[in-house]
Order: C-alpha cells, then structure tokens, then sequence
C-alpha cells in the first residue's frame, strides 16, 4: 500500500482532528501545513509536529515531498483550492461539502480526472465498519421492504460575533445547516435506498423543504422530504441553532434500524464500540455491536492510501458526490436559502 505524505491547506479545529488522524494512521505522514499567516501555521506544525509550516496554500502545492492534500478551507474555497492541488500533481481529499454547488463540483472531478489524480470527498462515516453493516442489514431485507427513512444532524450553536457562528451565519462563506451537517442526512437517506435497491448511485425523484432563515438568508434550521426511488421517503432534519437527537431510524415491513450518531460515530479519534439496534415488528430488539480498529480520521488517511492509485474510492465514488451534491442544491433551492427572512 502506498504511503502518503500529507500537505493540510488551512489550519482549522476539523484540519486538527485529521492531523491526529494521519499521527494514528498506519500509511501517512504528515509534511507540511499552509495557513493563512505564517505565524498561524507554525503553531499548528510545532504542535503536530509537522516539519514545515507555510504561510501561503500555494507555496506548500509547490513542495515536491507533499503527495496528497487535505483540502478544510471555508466551503467556498473548496473548488479553487481542490483544483488548483490537482493541477499541481496532488492527490486531493477534501472536506464536505466538495464544493458549494454540483457545477462547482463537476469542476472539481474534471479537473482530478484531467491531472490523473485521486479525488475523495471526506465523508469520513462512509468507510466505517457500522455504516458498511447498516448497508448489509438492508440489503440482506432484515427489516423487509424498505419504506422510510429518519436522519437527523444538529447542534445548538451559541450567539457570538465570530468562529465558528460566524462562519455559519455568513452566505458569502457558504453558511448554513444544509450544506454543513444536512449533506450527511442527504448522503445517508440515499445510502439507506441504494442498500435496499441494489444499486450503486440514487437521487431523489421529489425534494421539498421548510427553513428558518436568518437576516443573512442561511438556514439556521430546515427540514426536508425527499421521495426516492422505490417509493422510499426520507424525512431530514439538520440545523446550528438545534438541539436535537442525532440518529437515523430505516422503517421496514419487517421492522427497523436505528443508529444513534451515525455520522461521526461516538468518538473521532479513537476506536470504538458502536451499536445498530435491530427492532423486529414482533419480538425483542437485537444490539448489534460493531467493533472499529481505528478511529474516522485514520481510518479516512489509510483509505486514501489504498485507493490512491484508482483515483477513485469505492465507497465515495466521484458519481457519488455529484448525487449528494445536486440532493443538496435542491433542497437548498427548496427552502429558499439565500433570501433573507
């Protein structure tokens, strides 16, 4: 397997978590970091003890001793920056949302796909154990047909003037629940349909939704209805000013799923013990528990190391993005973001 060394674009609490990830990874090490003051950057490299700090994201595309980067900038700098790693040799994984919209997107993967790099979107969840279980379960009709689908993601964000609130208060900086935790809820629904049809890549047939926008025209809160295919109907619910219990119940003929967390599974570092609670309609309910050698972040490093050289992981294939991005742009549409309230 090949071992990768890491360039992180952007020094932020998610850049943090994947540096400890890569620290706990068993094919990658970490090289160097860019931020946006040179300063900024060598407080983060001195404290992962990464070799090289730069004060510019282009200077560290330039190091030839930087094979993949790890793309946490604010959502609009996505697509500048996944391209511009690209077109620079790079291998490239890059937070979620890709980009703020499917065209931007297709930018992205056109630019990967022409510079013959990888390209990963980091939905971490997606390659752990639990959710590859949950695809089993479904697919293998333990609860029968499926017919619904719950996923909820959110969290309660406190008032203030800057960070984090700031940032998702903004429609300049791509603000927002949808595109910050709903796109887990749009990428789970479909996960649970493509499990139970068989199939590699759905898109909803209907979308609607309901928001409570702020003066800046961001979601602060939405929910959204999607109609899939095989009449499977999916209820979302996502916000940063919501506190709600984060989960996802799949409803069967036979009985349901439910996974408390889903997303980030109980713990980003270390490994753990999860749990899928089985639920038949008559009968006692079955704990299923899922042992993980490796936390997300880790777990996410290695996997870019073994498919590096398909350009392509299975589990988040570029066809993959472009659905959950295009899910996205449609609920977003749905809901009116981007017209204050």
């Amino acid at each position: 397997m090949t071992h990768l060394r890491w360039g992180l674009l952007a020094a932020g609490t998610i850049a943090a978590e994947f540096a400890a990830g890569v620290d706990e990874s068993k094919h990658g090490v970490l090289t160097a970091v860019a931020a946006r003051s040179a300063d900024r950057a060598r407080e983060f490299a001195t404290r992962f003890e990464i070799p090289k700090a730069y004060g510019s994201y282009q200077d560290l595309l330039a190091d030839p001793e930087v094979d993949a980067v790890y793309v946490s900038t604010p959502h609009p700098m996505h697509r500048e920056w996944a391209i511009a790693a690209a077109e620079a040799g790079k291998h490239v994984l890059c937070e979620k949302p890709l980009t703020v919209t499917a065209a931007d997107a297709e930018d992205v993967i056109a630019a990967a796909r022409r510079q013959d790099v990888f390209l990963m979107e980091a939905f971490m969840y997606r390659l752990h154990p639990q959710t590859r279980r949950l695809a089993e379960l479904i697919s293998s009709g333990a609860i029968g047909e499926v017919r619904a689908v719950d996923v909820t993601f959110s969290y309660a964000s406190e008032d203030g003037e800057g960070g984090e609130v700031a940032r998702l208060g903004d429609l300049a900086l791509g603000g927002g629940g949808i595109l910050d935790v709903g796109c887990y809820c749009t990428s789970l629904a479909r996960l649970v349909a493509q499990a139970a049809l068989g199939v590699d890549v759905v898109e909803p047939e209907e979308v609607t939704g309901m928001a409570k926008l702020s003066a800046t025209g961001v979601d602060e809160y939405a929910t959204g209805l999607l109609r899939l295919p095989g009449d499977i109907l999916a209820r979302l619910s996502c916000g940063f000013r919501l506190a709600q219990e984060d989960g996802i119940h799949v409803y069967g003929s036979r009985g349901q799923l439910h996974v408390p967390r889903p997303a980030w599974i109980h713990a980003l570092r270390k490994p753990v013990t999860s749990q899928i609670v089985l639920t038949p309609l008559s009968g006692e309910p079955q704990f299923i528990e899922i042992e993980a050698s490796q936390g997300l972040f880790a777990r996410e490093a290695d996997h870019v190391a073994a498919h590096v050289g398909d350009r392509q992981a299975p589990e988040l294939t570029w066809a993959e993005t472009l659905a959950n991005m295009r899910t996205l742009d449609r609920w977003r549409e749905a809901v009116g973001y981007g017209r204050p309230s």
